[in-house]
């Protein structure tokens, strides 16, 4: 079986199983691509080692996979996955057929869930958001029916969330809570279970945001410009305004041609956390950014939208910016050393060196389209300069 054929039927086993497109995309496809352009010869063991060793320089299959880094490991475990289905005609590890998700709930379950989504849907929440409520209470329910709900069950669960990072377990909760209130005050179940749950209060402002400095961000775009994909005009136009004026991954999704006004040098997007509307200037750099995409990379079609996918349909998430800032990341150079690393962390990069540069709370404020002004007041605790001059003396031990 040639390369093709075998990198194809894996995908299709890989659908089979319930993999979404894009993470077979993230974390199959697009290693495979790369051998795929160099050769389509029969497959073997061999053809993808000396391919490992002409990209990486060396046979990433014979390294032990703890000691790879991120990007190498990703490479390892695409290519053995690859080898395993050639082996076996399946893909190693789990199967997304079972997932939790998927599992029918009872009736009256199912009508307490429906009841709760239609309630928070007139809250005006976004879609990413019902998604996620509905998932965290149908895998509670999974587990802890309402019809038999008790004291010792609600324990056990929390118990189970035990492995999960803090602010996993805080998100969760947080739904719970609310849909267990909801289910009490419309009669649902008797008892009231919200003294039950652990206290997840947080300091305000306690988060300390990922930041990347100026000559960091101007690698990462460098890194961008010059990529070798076919997109690399509409991510290079994507990087430069989120670089350039802070915008949300979710609003440059949305935007369309008509948000730029290119006789009054204008660009704005319509927030849709804030909901409030974002004008900005153009800039020599983003206008001549977004004018090369439009004129010489843009797809033609019927869609409004600015930032299309190559086939010209528009993009469905806002999770296609966040992977391609999370590749470039990775692949730049840049020393992430811990740091998130999604295109959220430019957003906060813009605010960090703002305020670094001696500009005041209240513009950079404005200029992320903050609803609240103590909303940024976070970015107080990466001004390092301004700290040391806060630094008190430390007493001495008597």
């Amino acid at each position: 079986m040639n390369i093709t054929e075998l990198t194809d039927s894996a995908c299709r086993c890989l659908k089979d199983q319930y993999f979404t497109d894009s993470t077979i995309y993230v974390n199959y496809r697009r290693h495979w691509n790369g051998i795929l352009k160099s050769t389509d010869t029969e497959f073997s063991t061999k053809v993808v080692s000396d391919y490992l060793i002409q990209r990486c320089g060396r046979d990433l299959l014979l390294d032990e996979p703890s000691t790879l880094s991120l990007k190498e490991y990703r490479i390892h475990h695409a290519f053995q996955s690859l080898i395993f289905f050639y082996n076996f005609q399946s893909m190693p590890g789990t199967s997304m057929v079972s997932t939790i998700v998927r599992i029918k709930l009872s009736e009256f379950d199912d009508q307490c869930l429906t009841s709760y989504i239609d309630y928070v849907k007139d809250l005006d929440y976004s879609q990413s958001t019902l998604k996620y409520c509905y998932n965290t209470i149908h895998n509670f329910l999974v587990s802890c029916s309402l019809t038999d709900i008790c004291d010792s069950q609600l324990l056990d669960y929390f118990k189970s969330l035990s492995d999960l990072s803090k602010q996993t377990v805080r998100s969760k909760l947080k739904v719970l809570k609310s849909f267990l209130y909801y289910c009490h005050e419309r009669g649902f179940i008797g008892l009231d279970y919200i003294p039950l749950f652990p206290s997840n209060k947080l300091r305000s402002q306690t988060e300390i945001p990922s930041v990347y400095t100026p000559e960091e961000i101007a690698q990462l775009l460098e890194y961008i410009r010059n990529s070798g994909y076919t997109n690399k005009r509409r991510n290079y136009a994507i990087a430069v305004l989120i670089a350039v004026y802070g915008f949300r991954a979710g609003d440059i999704k949305k935007m369309k041609l008509s948000d730029i006004d290119w006789e009054n040098e204008t660009i704005r997007v319509d927030q849709s956390k804030t909901k409030q509307r974002l004008v900005h200037k153009l800039t020599c750099h983003t206008g001549n950014a977004l004018a090369e995409y439009i004129l010489k990379e843009r797809p033609e079609g019927t869609s409004e939208k600015v930032f299309l996918k190559n086939d010209g349909f528009e993009m469905k998430s806002s999770v296609t910016i966040s992977t391609m800032f999370f590749n470039a990341f990775i692949n730049s150079g840049i020393n992430i050393n811990g740091r998130k690393h999604g295109s959220h962390s430019l957003r906060h990069s813009l605010a960090s060196n703002m305020l670094s540069n001696g500009i005041g709370i209240l513009e950079i404020s404005k200029t992320l389209g903050h609803a609240s002004v103590d909303t940024t007041r976070i970015y107080s605790k990466v001004d390092i300069t301004q700290l040391r001059l806060c630094e008190l003396e430390v007493p001495r031990h008597e």
